[in-house]
């Protein structure tokens, strides 16, 4: 490796550990931790969310559909994610925030 890669990686763990730092100073309980203390900001939380929701169905779920069923299957992921993200959304995500709130859960089982 060149200087210049060398020099980018020391940084990029330097700025890992430093954020990996600040976050173990704000985190006192374990809320703070799993829900970030409910206090994150909704954009942030759907973010995540979709993140979350199109990484595993679209790369690991249907990846392998596909692989079995040919590439026609692919077209589940567009409508799976579309359709799957509106609704959590739209449809149940108010009932689970209350719900959640209400029985204090900081995950899904």
């Amino acid at each position: 490796m060149d200087l210049l890669s060398i020099v980018l990686v020391i940084v990029y763990l330097m700025l890992t550990g430093y954020l990996g730092y600040l976050g173990y100073q704000r985190t006192k309980t374990a809320a703070d931790y799993l829900v970030a203390g409910r206090s994150a900001n909704p954009i942030v939380m759907a973010l995540s969310y979709g993140a979350t929701f199109i990484s595993t169905s679209a790369i690991v779920g249907f990846g392998g559909a596909a692989a079995s069923l040919g590439m026609g299957v692919l077209w589940l992921t567009v409508l799976n994610i579309g359709v799957g993200i509106f609704v959590a959304f739209v449809f149940l995500g108010n009932p689970t925030r209350r719900m959640g709130h209400h029985l204090d859960a900081h995950t899904f089982p």
